[in-house]
């Protein structure tokens, strides 16, 4: 299941790095990073058939990621990516708080989780039939199908382990240790985060830090496909394009 990993605040130069791999349908097809013009605009990659995103960037200095959660399966809902594109165009990270409260009032969802992050916040969300709200911290977040820093999951205790010491050698290494441990098989009865299942699993993995002081050092990589075997491809003159937050 879906996996997002949030370095805030503890990379030099860099408020806000995440990673993130999907997990999902095979035969559920996705376009890639690509700017989508608007008020303001958005970086995200989108997902054909409901045209709505898993992870993306905003000109408003936002990022959101949002995994599903299991407990409801309704083919009539309001699609989840449609509600993290909308995020996305909030101002701030308590707007998202406002907009995903009148959304689970006025439309029906299946359940989700949510994180949303600026320099100055960071922020997830469940939703389970009631919405509730949790301030992340400073250093290393983790986002799963469980909710946001669920101490109990086996995905975050697998993520702490590798990435205790990340964001300390600056952001090239950060880099290099976001992919290795977005690469991870089962082993050892861990769990895995790269995940290989019939008809499905990880579909693709995205790495996204956005600078603090320059849009024209902004990183955006995109593997089209499970990390272990297809290489991250450079989108970082897509996200490059997105303005500096005022």
């Amino acid at each position: 299941m879906c996996t997002l990993i949030a370095l805030w605040r503890s990379v030099p130069g860099y408020d806000l790095v995440v990673g993130m791999n999907r997990d999902e349908s095979a035969a559920r097809p996705a376009d890639p990073p690509a700017l989508l013009e608007g008020d303001p605009p958005v970086v995200a990659p989108r997902d054909r058939r409901a045209g709505g995103t898993w992870i993306g960037a905003s000109g408003t200095g936002l990022v959101v990621g949002l995994s599903n959660r299991r407990g409801r399966s309704s083919a009539t809902a309001r699609s989840r990516g449609r509600l993290v594109l909308e995020a996305l165009r909030r101002p701030s990270v308590a707007a998202i708080d406002v907009l995903v409260q009148r959304e689970v009032a006025e439309h029906e969802y299946n359940f989700w989780n949510l994180l949303a992050m600026s320099r100055s916040e960071i922020r997830s969300f469940t939703y389970d039939g009631t919405v509730r709200a949790t301030r992340g911290h400073d250093g290393l977040n983790v986002l799963t199908n469980e909710g946001g820093n669920i101490v109990t999951d086996p995905k975050v205790e697998l993520v702490q382990g590798r990435l205790a010491k990340a964001g300390r050698g600056g952001i090239d290494p950060t880099l290099k240790d976001l992919q290795s441990t977005l690469r991870t098989h089962a082993a050892g009865g861990a769990p895995a985060l790269c995940v290989h299942a019939p008809g499905g699993g990880t579909v693709s993995s995205t790495i996204l830090a956005l600078s603090n002081a320059d849009p024209g050092q902004n990183v955006l990589l995109y593997a089209d496909g499970p990390p272990c075997s297809t290489p991250y491809r450079d989108y970082g003159e897509v996200v490059r394009r997105l303005p500096s937050p005022t």
